[in-house]
């Protein structure tokens, strides 16, 4: 199995494991075992006040790097670092996400995977998030999330036994009001995430020095329960910190106070100087007081290239667990060097219970000790001001992708059941898996928003394009498997003609119909009724208006004429379309001056409808960001070069207008249809545009 057909021929050689075999392992983690079975009681968080502390390494996918070298370097770093300190500090518990990243693991490392699953089975390593990846939330719609949650908890299952219940995304551009929802549906009991926590502004109308929990600004709480679009809910950790948090105090207690500001630092060094220094205590003590529940979630490790939290993090983390002795490291200037450590102190005997954690193992406890009714609530966004309104439109290409392939795949699945439900050919499980596995990688929380390497791109079109090619065939080899069973009598070409919507429709058919060689002057299409539909050839391929029933199939008689069936309701001009339902017209300078509603009688339209285009050069994070003031800036062009304008399409299916213009060296070519039908119930804009315009957007207003 490979990867992708594009590691397949990237990454061919498969360096194995040099420290150590399975064999190894199971001796290794018997020594940890003991220790580390989870037999004793869940804490009562009612009255035992517990740090959940989730060791964590993030690796982003692609991103400053691409496939290639997080195979070669990225994947083997974060096994081989984690094994060797699972064989110091018996105590310590690994999360790390993405079954698609434990996939590439198992493909070029076998060897370290059989002793990865080792410690697996011993509770050392926990293969958390429940997903396929960490992917990006805003452009995927729901379907898509829940695949990666199944297709990621089966993968763990069937590798490892178990699954998690918790969707762990520390790193995600936002997050939308309907997650919980989806997440509850697909039995996720609790979410975390550090992004609110990271610096990069989120909206500032929850949170805050004044809030019950005294939270930051933009969290609406640390830990409490966030509620979907349907009243659905999870449990969420939402101010872990972050995910590059390290050990350097004793957590069960207050830190201790942190230097003086040295005048000679910029504000942001001195800020460095006590970064991570979190009132653990306290902050728990004012959550318990407020819900009854004494606990909170905390991110200890590092990011963005994989590999384990620092060793000194997690041999004072074994002190504080057992409650021993070690030496503290002191707090030092901003840029000088370490002092050398204190003498040592007794850690972990605190007013609060410090452990290493599942990424699951809080949310568990939570749900079988202690009501939730007290926990705080909020249901909405929870978005970011800076790093990410860019994200919702970089790398377009991505997006239209994805999009695509989401379409094909429910379309895909639909046919292909009426195909083995007739009898046709036996449901294509694997292929579907294997093409949505390889749309869900794309779907990283880098790449669908577009913020990684160009070259990265390369892989993901790669993928992309083979999962495209991969549904389409499926639903082309089910329709050959439903077609036999439908009555395709025809006089002339039977056409067969797929709905995949949940709804009856009626819509535009264009269809390429072999005519033994030769293009006839016009169509005639008689619908499975008997009665003629309005018909008509364009740059050779047969349009017509069909109507199919929700998530079916009707076979359409397209038979070659010498004339057109004339149906009179559509009408076209340089400067005018209309139907049944619209009277639109195009000024001189090619834009939609006018669209009136015959059905409502009246004009929908203010002002012409122009293409603005907006400067949009965002100070720092180019693709992440839109600067807000920006976008408040009137346009400082319009696309307004000379129109060339022509009628591309006059028939009784469709009538459109062809508008080609020039501004700023991007060219832009408009077409603007009416349809008949229900397909006439829309205007439709169609816009092909060769982008060359720099530090800029363009956006319909």
């Amino acid at each position: 199995m490979t990867f992708s057909s594009t590691l397949g021929q990237t990454a061919k050689s498969r360096p194995q494991s040099r420290t150590g075999t399975a064999k190894d392992a199971k001796a290794a983690t018997k020594r940890g075992a003991h220790e580390l079975a989870r037999t004793l009681p869940a804490p009562n968080l009612a009255k035992e006040p517990t740090l959940y502390t989730v060791g964590y390494a993030h690796l982003d996918t692609e991103w400053r790097w691409e496939y290639p070298q997080v195979i070669q370097e990225y994947l083997t770093k974060t096994m081989r670092n984690n094994f060797a300190l699972f064989e110091k500090y018996p105590n310590y518990i690994f999360n790390f996400t993405g079954a698609n990243r434990y996939r590439m693991m198992k493909e070029y490392y076998p060897a370290d995977f059989e002793r990865l699953k080792q410690y697996v089975a011993a509770g050392r390593w926990f293969p958390a998030g429940s997903s396929m990846e960490e992917g990006d939330v805003n452009s995927p719609n729901a379907e898509s999330i829940i695949r990666q949650i199944l297709y990621g908890n089966n993968w763990f299952r069937r590798e490892f036994g178990m699954a998690s219940d918790e969707y762990m995304l520390p790193d995600c551009f936002g997050f939308p009001a309907s997650l919980p929802s989806i997440l509850a549906h697909s039995g996720i009991k609790g979410f975390s995430t550090q992004k609110l926590s990271s610096g990069w502004q989120p909206a500032p109308h929850v949170g805050g020095p004044d809030s019950p929990e005294k939270t930051p600004v933009g969290i609406p709480f640390n830990v409490g329960i966030w509620e979907g679009t349907d009243g659905r809910t999870v449990i969420a950790a939402l101010n872990p910190l972050g995910y590059g948090s390290q050990v350097n105090y004793d957590l069960s207690k207050t830190p201790p106070p942190p230097p003086g500001p040295d005048p000679n630092l910029t504000a942001q060094q001195n800020q460095a100087r006590t970064r991570g220094q979190e009132d653990w205590p306290k902050r728990i003590q004012i959550n318990g007081n407020l819900t009854g529940i004494f606990a909170d979630y905390h991110y200890v490790g590092t990011g963005d290239v994989g590999g384990s939290p620092n060793e000194n993090s997690v041999k004072l983390m074994e002190a504080i667990t057992t409650r021993n002795r070690a030496s503290l490291p002191q707090v030092f200037p901003f840029g000088a060097q370490p002092a050398q450590p204190g003498p040592p102190v007794q850690v972990g005997d605190g007013p609060l219970r410090v452990i290493w954690s599942k990424a699951d193992q809080m949310f568990q406890d939570i749900l079988n000790c202690c009501s939730t009714d007290r926990l705080p609530r909020y249901k909405g966004d929870l978005e970011l001001i800076n790093h990410s309104a860019g994200s919702i439109t970089s790398e377009a290409y991505q997006k239209r992708w994805m999009r695509k392939n989401e379409l094909l795949a429910d379309a895909a699945e639909k046919a292909s059941v009426a195909a083995e439900w007739l009898g046709g050919r036996t449901y294509p499980r694997e292929r579907l898996n294997n093409a949505w596995t390889l749309v869900m990688g794309g779907q990283f929380h880098d790449l669908l928003p577009g913020t990684a390497t160009p070259k990265s791109f390369e892989f993901a079109w790669n993928d992309d394009v083979i999962a495209m090619n991969q549904f389409a065939g499926v639903i082309t080899s089910a329709a050959n498997a439903i077609a036999p069973a439908l009555n395709t009598e025809s006089k002339g070409a039977a056409i067969v003609v797929y709905n995949p919507l949940n709804i009856e429709r009626e819509d535009i058919v264009e269809a390429s119909v072999n005519f033994n060689g030769s293009t006839p002057r016009a169509v005639r299409v008689v619908a499975p009724d008997g009665k003629e539909v309005p018909a008509q050839l364009t740059n050779g391929k047969v349009l017509f208006v069909a109507k199919v029933p929700s998530v079916g199939f009707a076979v359409y008689d397209v038979q070659p004429a010498d004339s057109f069936f004339s149906w009179g309701d559509l009408k076209v001009t340089e400067t005018s379309l209309e139907n049944a339902r619209y009277r639109v017209a195009i000024d001189k300078k090619g834009d939609v001056s006018s669209i009136f509603d015959k059905k409502l009688d009246r004009e929908l339209l203010s002002a012409p409808i122009r293409l603005a285009i907006s400067t949009d050069n965002p100070r720092q994070w180019p693709a992440w960001n839109m600067d807000f003031e920006d976008e408040q800036r009137a346009p400082r062009n319009f696309v307004s070069g000379e129109a060339r304008i022509r009628v591309s399409e006059a028939g009784p299916v469709r009538v459109a207008i062809e508008v080609e213009r020039e501004t700023e060296t991007s060219k832009f070519v408009q077409t603007i249809s009416l349809s008949a039908g229900d397909a006439g119930n829309r205007v439709e804009f169609s816009n092909v545009i060769d982008w060359k315009t720099k530090e800029a957007n363009l956006k319909a207003t």
